[in-house]
């Protein structure tokens, strides 16, 4: 009896053993079987017209996005125009002469703005000679005796405007133009009367659209009477201005 129930046993034990291998030979199978399944599914490619269209999409998203980027940046109304306008200036300051003591000037400009970086300007101005040392000068300079000290100054310029810009002064925003100038013209005195080549640089602060402040460092190269001869002498205007636009509309 106990033969017999041993050999029982160790027949369970057996068909146990082999129900097992059996199910992990199955359970194996059917991984095997479900893999080139899974690797197919995502094998399938997206299909060409859809990836297409999803990139044009994003690509004209950008491209619209840039572009009003770019529009709100450049295509921006200046405050100020001046192409076809008339500009009438009034201007003061001081006058520093080589042969003379430095004094007062006085004058007014007219401007034609043909664009918005050039211009044509005609400008006059109105100065006195003097010296502290003037019983000197008067015996060198015989013409001084005759107490007519004023001097004229007469030209006309190209300016040109190559920086428009802004800046912050006193917590608001101004608008100015930086230009050059230069030109010929002639210098009326006693002691000249030759033609004067000038030269310019300044700055232009726009108030509003039809005035603005103008800062102008000019300087004037012509010949002026010394003695017997007649000298090169480099004379230097620094001027603040005054200006109105017109039409004062644009």
């Amino acid at each position: 009896m106990m033969a017999r129930s041993h050999r029982l046993r160790w027949a369970c034990a057996l068909g146990l053993l082999m129900l097992g291998a059996q199910a992990q030979a199955q359970a194996k199978a059917g991984n095997n079987d479900a893999k080139p399944d899974d690797a197919s599914a995502e094998a399938t490619p997206v299909e060409p017209a859809a990836a297409e269209d999803a990139d044009a999409c994003i690509d004209q998203n950008v491209k619209a996005d840039l572009f009003a980027k770019r529009k709100k940046r450049d295509v921006r109304d200046r405050l100020f125009q001046q192409t076809n306008r008339h500009e009438l200036t009034l201007l003061g300051g001081y006058y520093v002469s080589d042969l003379f003591d430095g004094t007062y000037v006085v004058g007014g400009a007219y401007a034609y703005h043909m664009t918005e970086d050039f211009a044509v300007e005609a400008h006059g101005a109105l100065t006195r000679l003097g010296s502290s040392a003037e019983p000197g000068l008067e015996r060198i300079f015989v013409l001084l005796g005759t107490g007519n000290r004023r001097e004229l100054m007469f030209h006309a310029d190209l300016v040109w405007s190559p920086a428009h810009g802004k800046l912050r002064l006193g917590g608001a925003i101004q608008h100015f133009d930086l230009y050059f100038a230069g030109g010929a013209g002639v210098i009326d005195s006693v002691l000249s009367s030759d033609i004067a080549g000038n030269a310019a640089v300044g700055l232009k602060f726009f108030l509003g659209r039809a005035i603005a402040i103008r800062f102008d460092v000019r300087s004037y190269l012509y010949r002026q009477q010394l003695l017997a001869q007649k000298e090169w002498v480099n004379d230097v205007t620094s001027t603040i201005g005054f200006c109105v636009f017109l039409p004062v509309s644009e």
